[in-house]
């Protein structure tokens, strides 16, 4: 029941799902529905009249678009128009084009060229962070590195390692900042505001510093609750195993919509006749699968490492065990941590979503095992 009126408030307009190892728009397409599409690479030259959900190794959004954008992948490039907001997790993000609606965008290296013109506010986290283009808004950054330059109407705070504020950058706002060592700007720079260091950034080493006795006992919980929610649940977990197997740019997908359209969709049902009970019902079922996911995700890396054509019940704890090491260490010494766990998390949130209404399989198998068993039956 909760699950139906939860997506039913999700689709209340016609969309269309697509699923292709290419997808091309070209210039005089038009894009009526609101589109869901996953494949290899995406290449929109055209118009979208609706919210575009996107997942692939290569994007390249070059057209009108008139609706949200939620995109996630190796690579995007967008250099079209967008009417609305747009929202961008990759390991490359390179903004040329001209957005109306806000920016938030995350990844390794997020780019806002200069031939770029925003008029909302913008939100950047990464690695690496280069602002050259034209903002009117609030502007935001978390990185290891930033490179800020261009104009930008409001106000700018930022937190990084390393901070570069390029000569005949026009800021007219306020600059906060936060960074080991102090900011001396260019005396071509014009700054309208003040600017303000709120306090000195803990070094990258020091925060990555693992705390081992913590990770360990996290490590043990979540292997004890795998292990709890494989015995109780063997059928969901070889479902979701199955799409990890079988559809990992559609898990990339729903998880990443998902991600920020389930608390939203929490949030609208207060103002429902149903009301703070279906509610709270929905937050709790959303936080519960955020903390399954990196489990899934956990046992489907273990399975791969190890090689194993079977799992049943009493083989669980090896590859759910070694998942979550793998995962526990490139979270921990990696400085490209969070990233990770925001991958994880996409992947493994999608994958529960759409085992949710697959055909069950009898027991807990690998992938290619249920693939037998289901040619079998």
């Amino acid at each position: 029941m909760v699950i139906a009126l939860l997506f039913a408030a999700l689709s209340v307009q016609a969309a269309e799902f697509i699923q292709t190892e290419q997808f091309v728009s070209p210039e005089d397409d038009i894009l009526l529905e609101e589109i869901w599409v996953s494949a290899q690479t995406i290449t929109i030259n055209g118009e979208a009249s609706n919210d575009l959900f996107a997942a692939a190794s290569t994007i390249d959004l070059n057209g009108t678009f008139h609706g949200d954008i939620w995109s996630c992948g190796e690579s995007i490039n967008t250099a079209g128009i967008f009417l609305n907001d747009v929202r961008l997790a990759s390991r490359t993000v390179q903004v040329f084009g001209t957005v109306y609606g806000s920016l938030t965008a995350a990844g390794n290296t997020v780019k806002i060229d200069r031939t770029a013109i925003l008029y909302d506010h913008v939100i950047c986290m990464g690695e690496n962070v280069i602002v050259e283009g034209s903002i009117d808004g609030n502007v935001r950054i978390m990185a290891q590195r930033i490179t800020l330059g261009g104009r930008i109407g409001g106000d700018v705070s930022i937190a990084a390692q390393d901070i570069v504020v390029l000569p005949g950058t026009i800021i007219n706002g306020s600059l906060t900042y936060t960074a080991p060592n102090e900011l001396v700007l260019s005396p071509s720079v014009m700054l309208a505001g003040e600017l303000t260091r709120k306090f000195e950034a803990v070094p990258v080493r020091h925060v990555l510093k693992p705390n081992l006795a913590g990770h360990f006992l996290f490590g043990v919980a979540a292997l004890v609750a795998g292990l709890v929610f494989a015995g109780l649940f063997p059928r969901y977990t070889a479902g979701s195993l199955i799409q990890l197997r079988d559809s990992r740019g559609l898990c990339l997908l729903i998880g990443f919509a998902s991600l920020f359209m389930l608390p939203m969709t929490a949030f609208l049902l207060l103002f429902t006749f149903i009301g703070l009970p279906l509610s709270i019902l929905v937050l709790l079922f959303y936080l519960i699968l955020l903390y399954l996911s990196k489990l899934v995700v956990a046992l489907w890396l273990g399975l791969a490492v190890l090689r194993r054509r079977e799992l049943t019940k009493r083989t669980v704890a090896a590859p759910l065990a070694l998942g979550l090491l793998i995962i526990y260490a490139l979270t921990s010494f990696t400085a490209a941590a969070l990233l990770i766990n925001i991958l994880i998390t996409i992947l493994g949130l999608g994958a529960l979503l759409l085992a949710l209404f697959k055909k069950p399989v009898l027991v807990i198998q690998s992938p290619d095992a249920v693939q037998h068993i289901n040619k079998e039956n």
